[in-house]
């Protein structure tokens, strides 16, 4: 069945991670690594709203790869955005459990887009070009919230997803991402039309 943009939703996954290395100079064994993304969306016109998703991955070796089975876990979607989505993923490593960073990570978002008014901005400039550049506000602003915390970004990958290309948002496409530290896949998987909810990706209602 062929994919319709306008009717039918999308899953944005990290389907691989491997820790490449810590930034911990004192590194002794097991890095506490965690991924978090940002996400604004076209219906953000209508009721500004900002998806996001805390991934922990507790207890990785320098140079070990994360076990992950089928599509992938989600960092936004499943939904179907409209005429974009745009998206900054965070590679973070932290010094604490990071299966208790949920919380905290949920206070500093919160604060942060209100601090920068993210509402009122998001809602006079609904285009994809004003949403990447206030996710990459936020990301840096939460990057920075989250090193006064101790911890320390190990990567940054941001961009936009359109739908009225030859290939709408780049379905069915997986981006393979690299630094010193990460190395990293990302998948653009098309799903059936359905309810347009956001399904275990979170949300902040701006």
């Amino acid at each position: 069945m062929a994919f319709d943009p306008k009717k039918d939703n999308i899953a944005i996954t990290l389907s691989y991670m491997k820790l490449l290395k810590s930034s911990d100079i004192f590194f002794d064994g097991y890095s506490e690594p965690y991924v978090l993304s940002l996400a604004i969306d076209a219906e953000n016109a209508k009721n500004p709203t900002l998806y996001y998703q805390t991934i922990p991955f507790p207890k990785v070796k320098e140079g070990g790869s994360v076990s992950i089975m089928g599509d992938g876990l989600l960092l936004y979607g499943p939904k179907n955005p409209g005429a974009f989505v745009t998206l900054s993923v965070l590679f973070m490593e932290s010094d604490r459990d990071v299966r208790k960073m949920g919380g905290i990570i949920n206070g500093i978002i919160s604060s942060q887009a209100a601090e920068l008014g993210l509402k009122a901005a998001i809602a006079a400039n609904p285009g994809s070009a004003i949403a990447i550049a206030i996710i990459k506000e936020l990301a840096l602003y939460v990057s920075g919230a989250l090193a006064k915390n101790g911890d320390d970004e190990l990567f940054k990958i941001e961009g936009s997803f359109l739908r009225d290309q030859y290939s709408p948002y780049h379905v069915n496409h997986v981006y393979e991402y690299r630094n010193e530290y990460i190395g990293a896949n990302i998948n653009i998987l098309p799903l059936k039309s359905g309810d347009d909810s956001t399904g275990e990706v979170n949300k902040i209602d701006l």
